[in-house]
C-alpha cells in the first residue's frame, strides 16, 4: 500500500477520536492501521446510519425553522475565516430543512431519474452486502436504487470500506460509479440499468473525466482508465490518485490537481492523462496565512472549482493548538493557500468533506455537527442548508 492510500485509512480509522494538543506528530508520522471492522465503528458515527423513515440527523424530529437572513461571517485574520457559533439558513435546491428519506420511496426500476444532484447511502455493520444507495432529484424526490447489489470494497489485507464515495456522481448527474472488488459499476439512471464491467485490483476510489469516463484506483498513485459505455479498460500512465482529485467535469478541462504529501514534503500537482510526468509540482506556500496556521495533510478530494483553484478538508494547526480541522481552498498551478475555514477543535478526525462548488465562489460541505454548510470562500460568509449532523454519504452534483 502506498502512503496515501495508509494516511487514508488512519484518518478514516480515527474519525471520532478528538485530537489532543500533541497529535500533530504522531497524526503526520504514523502509517499503520486496519480497516473495516473498526473502521466502521469510526466512521459509522460520522459518515452514516441512515435511518430511512427518520430525519438524518441524531435528534430523530425536524429542527426548528430559523427564518433566512443573511449569512454569518466570522474573520478571525486575513485569509482565515472561523465557523460561526450560531449559523444562518440558506436555501438550496433541492435540499430539504432536513434531509430525510421517506420509507416508501420508488424504486428506480420502476421509475428511472434524468438527474440526481444527490446520492446517499446508509451503513448496516452487520450487513454482507453494502446497503442501497438512494438519489435525490433535482425536483426534490427520493428514488431507491434496486438493480443491483453492491459489495464493500476489499484492500489486500481484506480490510473493507463502504462502495459509495463522494466523487461517484457524474458531471450530469445521469449515473453514478461505484467501485467493486475487481470490477466498476456504473447505474445509469435515466434507463435503470446497472453495467458491471470487469476492472483488475482492489478498487477503492473512482473519479469522473467527462461524462463517459471513469478513472479507477485504489489508494495510491494508479488508475484504470474505463469506457463505461464501450466496456473497455486502459491503464492509465499518469500516476495521479483517484483519491487526491475529484476528477474533471469536461474532458477538454487540461491537467487534473490533486494535493498531496510525499515524504513530508506538501504540495500540488497537476496531470495531463496520457502522460506518465506530472505537467507541474509546486511546493504549499502558507506564508499569506497568520503565524500559526499549518496544514499537515489533506484528507478526501481535492475539488476543482473549474478556474484554477482547488478546495480539500484538511487538518493541521492553529495558534497554540495542534490538532484542528479545516476547509481550505489553494491556488492549483502555485501552491498559494488562499483561504482556510477553521472549524476549531475538539472535532472527530476526517469529519467533514467538500462535497461541491456552488458556483464560483462558494463552496459546499458536510461538516459533523453543522450538516450541509456553504462557505463563501470570497466573503468567508458561512450559512446552513440543511440541519445537522447529517448521518450519511454524499455525492453531489448540482446543475
Amino acid at each position: 500500500m502506498g502512503t496515501n492510500r495508509l494516511t487514508e485509512l488512519l484518518e478514516e480509522a480515527a474519525a471520532e477520536v478528538p485530537a489532543p494538543a500533541f497529535a500533530a506528530t504522531a497524526w503526520a508520522t504514523a502509517r499503520r492501521v486496519r480497516r473495516r471492522r473498526q473502521l466502521i465503528a469510526g466512521v459509522a458515527a460520522f459518515a452514516t446510519v441512515v435511518a430511512v423513515s427518520v430525519p438524518l440527523s441524531t435528534g430523530g424530529g425536524p429542527a426548528p425553522v430559523t427564518p433566512p437572513v443573511a449569512p454569518s461571517a466570522v474573520a478571525v485574520a486575513p485569509g482565515v475565516d472561523a465557523m460561526p457559533a450560531d449559523l444562518t439558513r440558506r436555501t438550496l435546491t433541492p435540499f430539504p430543512e432536513v434531509l430525510t428519506i421517506p420509507v416508501d420511496a420508488r424504486k428506480l426500476s420502476e421509475h428511472p431519474v434524468d438527474r440526481a444532484a444527490v446520492v446517499v447511502q446508509k451503513i448496516d455493520l452487520e450487513a454482507a452486502l453494502d446497503p442501497p444507495l438512494y438519489v435525490l432529484d433535482l425536483a426534490g424526490e427520493w428514488t431507491r436504487i434496486d438493480v443491483v447489489a453492491l459489495e464493500p470494497t476489499r484492500d489486500a489485507d481484506g480490510n473493507q470500506a463502504y462502495a459509495l464515495r463522494s466523487t461517484a456522481l457524474s458531471p450530469d448527474g445521469r449515473r453514478i460509479a461505484v467501485p467493486q472488488p475487481q470490477a466498476l459499476v456504473v447505474i445509469d439512471l435515466t434507463t435503470a440499468k446497472a453495467h458491471r464491467i470487469p476492472v483488475p485490483g482492489y478498487n477503492e476510489q473512482v473519479m469522473w473525466w467527462g461524462d463517459e469516463t471513469v478513472l479507477v484506483g485504489a489508494g495510491g498513485p494508479g488508475l484504470a482508465r474505463v469506457d463505461w459505455r464501450a466496456g473497455t479498460v486502459t491503464p492509465e500512465p499518469a500516476g495521479i490518485s483517484a483519491w487526491n482529485s475529484a476528477g474533471a467535469r469536461q474532458v477538454s478541462s487540461g491537467a487534473l490537481a490533486e494535493l498531496v504529501v510525499i515524504d513530508d514534503r506538501r504540495m500540488t500537482r497537476g496531470w495531463v492523462l496520457g502522460d506518465p510526468k506530472p505537467a507541474w509540482e509546486s511546493p504549499i506556500d502558507e506564508s499569506g496565512l497568520p503565524s500559526g496556521y499549518r496544514i499537515s495533510l489533506w484528507y478526501g478530494p481535492a475539488l476543482s472549482d473549474g478556474a484554477g483553484r482547488v478546495a480539500a478538508a484538511a487538518w493541521g494547526s492553529r495558534p497554540g493548538y495542534e490538532g484542528s480541522e479545516m476547509l481550505t481552498v489553494v491556488n492549483a498551478r502555485t501552491g498559494v493557500v488562499e483561504r482556510i475555514l477553521d472549524l476549531g477543535t475538539g472535532r472527530g478526525k476526517a469529519c467533514c468533506t467538500v462535497l461541491e462548488w456552488v458556483d464560483d465562489h462558494v463552496l459546499l460541505a458536510r461538516t459533523d455537527r453543522e450538516g450541509l454548510v456553504t462557505w463563501d470562500t470570497r466573503t468567508g460568509a458561512v450559512a446552513q442548508v440543511t440541519v445537522g449532523p447529517i448521518q450519511a454519504v454524499l455525492s453531489v452534483r448540482l446543475p
